[in-house]
């Protein structure tokens, strides 16, 4: 995702102002729910994840908004670092998704990974007059980052494209559609991680209407100690 990916995400990080200056340091405080087997929770990950990742809001709120969840059983709308509402949107023992700002969510995977668990961090900026993108990071159970590239293969812009009995290549795909915004979602338990295409929202009507009927909107892939599409 990244070299064309780094300057694309890194205009779309500008765009909505998503880093924040003054970042505090993680508390050693973590909340205390097991997953399967007393291992590594999504709620736990949630507190302690790095600040590169979700500097949006202070590990302290993050807190407040676990300690509401499990006291209160409610699901708690809090104000993130710009002004806007935080909310969970989903909350899971090895999965958590939370509405970091109008345009922006985290989703929090615990995986199994040969005898121990690691995490993946889906980040997705993107709206209706942007294309969703995301930005997939992976831990272990440490939340010492992962080298991402041999734990996760992302499809390429052709994947997307049934050109079979079209007269297009997929070096026309390239001159078409400069920067390949694609969103990551997945869910609790044994859901796959789902790779939607998004870039055609960015492109001019006459090659939306080329492209649109040869699209092949979403791809999905099994946790297999790897996610791998083709």
């Amino acid at each position: 995702m990244f070299r064309k990916g780094a300057a694309k995400w890194l205009l779309l990080t500008l765009f909505f102002a998503v880093h924040i200056a003054g970042k505090s340091q993680t508390p050693d405080a973590t909340p205390s729910p097991e997953g399967e087997n007393g291992g590594l929770t999504a709620i736990e990950v949630f507190a302690r994840i790095p600040l590169d990742v979700l500097d949006l809001l202070r590990p302290s709120t993050r807190l407040d908004m676990i300690d509401y969840y499990q006291h209160a059983d409610s699901l708690l709308e809090v104000t993130d670092g710009l002004g806007g509402k935080t909310r969970f949107d989903a909350v899971a023992p090895d999965y958590l998704k939370v509405s970091v700002t109008p345009v922006s969510t985290l989703e929090i995977k615990i995986l199994p990974y040969n005898k121990e668990q690691i995490v993946m961090t889906l980040y997705t900026v993107g709206e209706d007059s942007i294309a969703g993108d995301t930005q997939v990071k992976f831990f272990d159970a440490e939340l010492s980052p992962l080298d991402t590239k041999k734990i996760f293969k992302a499809p390429a812009v052709k994947d997307f494209f049934n050109l079979k009995d079209s007269d297009l290549k997929s070096s026309d795909l390239a001159e078409k559609i400069h920067f390949a915004t694609i969103a990551y979602s997945t869910g609790p338990g044994a859901t796959p991680l789902t790779a939607t295409f998004t870039a055609l929202s960015t492109l001019s009507s006459e090659d939306r209407d080329l492209l649109t009927p040869l699209l092949i909107p979403s791809l999905c892939t099994d946790w297999k100690n790897k996610y791998k599409f083709k």
